[in-house]
């Protein structure tokens, strides 16, 4: 008698188990599926601030959202400068304006030089470069939590050289637009 109430309390666990063990599976299902479904809506969502950011500016795909060149025929500095010329303020309004749209993004801004002058030099004119920029998106209405600034100086060159016009396309700002339901290892959180 004892030990038929004992497999009969093992089968009822067993049943128990197995019920858990499907729900389990079953909301791991849900769950994926989920997160798939936000997974293709961030896509949609870069692939629309890629295209209208793109009619405005050279940008890229990258693993973690967008890169947008701000050089050359887009905001140029002038040799040992961080001041915006009008033109630029007009393209990063409608930038900004593109951006206020987007939920869930962190945003960098990243400095470069040329090659004239010290490491040092060039990457605190850089970092002013992208903090000129950083500033002027806030003004703008965005979020300054959400912008970090970095100077690289010279050491990530756009073209190689020394022309002047070299020198000039190396003098640039880049705006990186990072999802922020991805770590900088490209893992979701």
């Amino acid at each position: 008698m004892q030990a038929q109430a004992e497999r009969a309390e093992a089968e009822k666990k067993s049943v128990e188990a197995r019920a858990e063990a499907q729900t389990s599976a079953e909301q791991a299902h849900a769950a994926l599926a989920e997160a798939e479904k936000i997974r293709q809506q961030r896509e949609q969502d870069l692939d629309r601030l890629q295209k209208a950011l793109g009619a405005l500016v050279e940008t890229r795909r990258t693993a973690l959202g967008l890169v947008m060149n701000l050089g050359e025929n887009a905001i140029q500095f002038d040799f040992d400068r961080a001041t915006l010329r009008p033109q630029n303020r007009e393209l990063l309004s409608r930038i900004a304006g593109i951006l206020l749209t987007a939920k869930g993004y962190s945003i960098y801004v990243y400095g470069h030089t040329d090659d004239v002058g010290s490491n040092e030099y060039n990457r605190d004119l850089s970092q002013r470069r992208a903090r000129t920029v950083r500033d002027y998106l806030v003004e703008a209405g965005m979020d300054s939590s959400i912008i970090t600034t970095r100077g690289y100086g010279k050491s990530s060159p756009r073209v190689p050289g020394t022309t002047q016009e070299a020198r000039a396309r190396n003098r640039r700002v880049e705006i990186g637009i990072v999802d922020v339901s991805l770590d900088f290892a490209g893992e979701a959180r």
